[in-house]
Order: C-alpha cells, then sequence, then structure tokens
C-alpha cells in the first residue's frame, strides 16, 4: 500500500510533464487528421496509448531511483564518506549532487564545533566536580574549628560561621548531586533505611538554624524501613527543610515544622509529610516549583535561591520511585509529601 501511494504521489507530483505528452498528442492528431482522417482514426488512440506507457515508465524509473535516494541519503549524511558518495551520486542528478555536497559540508563542519563543545563542557564539568570534592577539605577544617574552639568564638560570630559553613555544604551537595544525576552508572547503594534515623539526621544537620529560628518541631515518626539509597533520600530531605527554615514568618507568628509518618489506606504505602506554617508559595507558582531554575516570587528571599534544590530532589526522587507532591496556600504554608 506504502508503495502504491508513494508510485501515486511521484506521478501527481510529475502531472505537468503527462499534461505536455497529451497536449502534444493532441496537436499531432490534429495534423494527422488534417492530413488523413482514416489513419487518424487508426493511429490516435495509440498516440494516447503510447504516451500514457512512457510516462508510466518514466515514474517507475523515477520511483526506483527515489527508493535508492531515501535509504542512500540518511546514511551519507549521517557518515559522508567517499564510499557512501561515490553510492549516492550514481542515483542523482548533476545539481542534487551539488546539493548533497554542500549539506554534508554544512553537516561535518556543524559536528566538528559540537564535538568541540562537548570536549569543552567535558573538562568544565571535571574541573567543577574536582573542585566540589577539594572544597570538601577546608569545610571540615572549618567544622573542626567551629566543634573544638567553640569556647575561643563569641556566641554570635559562631552562629554566623556555622550557617555560613552549612550554606556551603548544601551548595557543593548540590553540585555533586546533580553531577551524579547526569552520569551514566549511578552509584546508589539500595538498602534498608530507617525513616525516623534520616529524618534525624537531617534536623540535626539544621540544628543550628532552627535554634536561631525558634522552630517547634513536631515529629510524629514510627521506626518504618524502606529500600533505597540513604545519601540521596537525606538530600531530599535537606532540600525540603532547608527551605521550611528559609522561607519563615519569624516576625509575624512561631515558625513551626510538623514531620509526619504514616501509611496510606488504599496500597498501605509509607507517605512521609513535611509540613511548616511559613510564606507559603504563590498558587501560580506552584505547578513550577520543581523546575530548573525556578526560583519563583518569593519576596525578597527569591534573590537567594537558586531554584535548583527542588529541581534536583525531584530528580533524585525519580530515579529513586519516591512519588514527591506539594500543597501549599500563600502567606499560611507548605506541605511536601513523599510516597516512599
Amino acid at each position: 500500500m506504502e508503495k502504491i501511494r508513494r508510485f501515486r504521489d511521484i506521478c501527481m507530483d510529475h502531472k505537468l510533464w503527462l499534461g505536455l505528452l497529451l497536449l502534444s498528442d493532441t496537436v499531432f492528431g490534429l495534423f494527422l487528421w488534417l492530413a488523413d482522417i482514416r489513419a487518424f482514426r487508426e493511429l490516435a488512440g495509440m498516440f494516447f496509448l503510447f504516451s500514457l506507457l512512457l510516462f508510466a515508465a518514466a515514474a517507475a524509473c523515477t520511483y526506483r531511483r527515489e527508493v535508492r535516494q531515501s535509504k542512500l541519503v540518511p546514511e551519507y549524511l549521517g557518515s559522508p564518506d567517499e564510499e557512501m558518495e561515490e553510492q549516492l551520486c550514481r542515483c542523482l542528478s548533476a545539481g542534487e549532487r551539488r546539493h548533497i555536497r554542500l549539506a554534508a559540508q554544512l553537516l561535518c563542519q556543524k559536528e566538528e564545533r559540537i564535538k568541540e563543545q562537548v570536549i569543552r563542557l567535558e573538562e568544565y564539568e571535571t574541573f567543577i566536580e574536582t573542585w566540589a570534592h577539594e572544597v570538601k577539605t577546608p569545610l571540615a577544617l572549618m567544622t573542626l574549628v567551629l566543634d573544638n574552639r567553640r569556647n575561643e568564638i563569641g556566641p554570635d560570630i559562631h552562629k554566623r560561621l556555622e550557617y555560613a559553613r552549612n550554606q556551603m555544604h548544601g551548595f557543593i551537595e548540590q553540585i555533586l548531586f546533580y553531577a551524579r544525576l547526569k552520569a551514566v552508572h549511578k552509584d546508589y547503594l539500595l538498602e534498608k533505611v530507617s525513616v525516623a534515623e534520616s529524618v534525624g539526621e537531617v534536623l540535626d544537620e539544621y540544628e543550628m538554624l532552627i535554634h536561631e529560628a525558634g522552630f517547634h518541631i513536631e515529629a510524629d515518626i514510627s521506626d518504618e524501613q524502606v529500600v533505597t539509597d540513604k545519601k540521596s533520600l537525606c538530600f531530599i530531605l535537606s532540600q525540603i527543610m532547608g527551605n521550611s527554615i528559609k522561607y519563615t514568618r519569624t516576625e509575624e507568628i512561631r515558625p513551626e515544622l510538623s514531620v509526619t509518618l504514616r501509611r496510606s489506606g488504599s496500597d498501605r504505602k509509607l507517605v512521609l509529610e513535611i509540613e511548616d506554617n511559613g510564606t507559603g508559595i504563590k498558587e501560580t507558582d506552584l505547578p513550577f516549583i520543581f523546575d530548573k531554575g525556578f526560583s519563583g516570587d518569593a519576596g525578597g528571599q527569591r534573590k537567594k535561591s537558586s531554584g535548583m534544590g527542588l529541581y534536583l530532589a525531584a530528580q533524585i526522587a525519580g530515579e529513586l520511585k519516591i512519588g514527591l507532591d506539594a500543597h501549599s496556600v500563600y502567606k499560611k504554608g507548605t506541605r511536601i509529601t513523599l510516597v516512599l
């Protein structure tokens, strides 16, 4: 059926030539009729039949040539070598050969530029990943000094340095997890992980900021375990809780953070809910909070947001088959739900 349709399309594309053939037959038939009406009656039908057969033969040759072209042209443009070019040129006209060679030349130039950009991008990514790993050493030293020399540093300065350390640690983790997402081979370590223990580790990480902001923490977590990558789960939780701590309304009410773990009613899956009473998210921004680089309208805090935290959390959650959803009411709070 496809062949018939293609042959019909070729005939329609060249209908002008069929019209010219029939027109020439009509003219010669008219001359024959004027010269000898008896010969006209005998030969007129043969003129038209011969023209139709001639057109059908030409269309068949064109069809076979186009079939070969449809196979050879993509192969040649994908890998333009001399052997493929020679095969293709046999079924092309002189004008078509010039166009194909020009297209192949432009594609080769574009491919070379793409290869150069890929090499530069890989070198840049390697440099960033190496830098992220190397900067962990001075960051660990900073942590050691803050822990061991607490009595020698003023409380206000200590809080500011601790905040800066936590911020640096969070940004470095984002870089490393972003690189991890783009890697061909993922190094996820799937094992039984305690949800309560993971939540506790993230809360300990933000202990200084939670205490400084005066958060009231309410945790209702049973001792349940899930099979997942613990480091990735903690990263997801840290991005969610970090936003809860960042977008608070301390000048209006006491900030609260509620963490609840329950079983869903139908399929009995573990559902982890993290809810705060912070600034919330505008209804127009809510569908896009997991998009790359989206920071939304968060007032003065918008300038401090990279828009990468929830994007990375959503990407990692997708790879680990963790359901991630958000519900928020502006100026009242946000609830993030993880289905484990």
